[in-house]
């Protein structure tokens, strides 16, 4: 019985360390997720962030291609963008969130 309350305090001891570390960085790590400056940057936070926290496309580097079938995706999923608009959002991601 004792054996299982000690294995039951180091089990919570391990979240709760590994809880406070992600409270501690996540903030830090988020005033950084931002979009890189560049020609077209305002039309794809307006795209992107409509459906989606910004971040979460900022911290998705990818090729072109990659980009080009997450635009169409998308666009399965209601995305509506001109042909002008859409090869301007495709441009920007691909030159400023090319795959890492």
């Amino acid at each position: 019985m004792i054996l299982g309350f000690v294995k039951m305090s180091a089990a919570c001891l391990v979240i709760g360390v590994v809880g406070w570390t992600l409270v501690a960085v996540l903030p830090s790590w988020a005033q950084y997720a931002t979009l890189p400056e560049g020609p077209n940057r305002e039309l794809v936070e307006a795209v992107c962030g409509s459906c989606h926290d910004i971040e979460m496309v900022a911290i998705n580097g990818r090729s072109e291609e990659r980009w080009r079938l997450t635009i169409d995706e998308m666009a399965g999923y209601g995305l509506r963008l001109s042909p002008a608009d859409r090869a301007l959002v495709l441009g920007y991601l691909a030159t400023y969130l090319p795959a890492k």
